[in-house]
């Protein structure tokens, strides 16, 4: 019983120090991250101009359903923000370079 315990422990510490030399996580989470704080700002606003343009398309019924506008902008805005995150984090949109500089004459 002693040996078997043993072996465990050795096994789990020979894991452990494999998973700490292993470094801080991949650069992934920080893609993820920069992602995230772009995709934030314009899926909000997105979420906005979409459910406005829906009210006005029965402002008379959809005005008077208190929380059909959050309800609205919280699931377009979530669809949004979870696609734009899936593009963003496999480098397929890529953020505006800078202007070229101006030729000199």
């Amino acid at each position: 019983m002693a040996a078997a315990m043993l072996k465990m422990a050795i096994v789990a510490a020979c894991i452990a120090l494999a998973l700490l030399s292993m470094g801080p996580p991949a650069a992934m989470a920080d893609i993820q991250d920069d992602c995230r704080a772009t995709c934030r700002g314009l899926c909000d606003g997105f979420g906005t101009n979409t459910c406005n343009n829906i009210i006005a398309i029965a402002p008379a019924v959809l005005n008077n359903i208190n929380f059909f506008f959050t309800t609205c902008k919280v699931r377009v805005t979530g669809l949004c923000a979870s696609f734009c995150v899936t593009t963003c984090s496999l480098n397929t949109v890529t953020p505006a370079s800078p202007p070229p500089p101006p030729c000199k004459p």
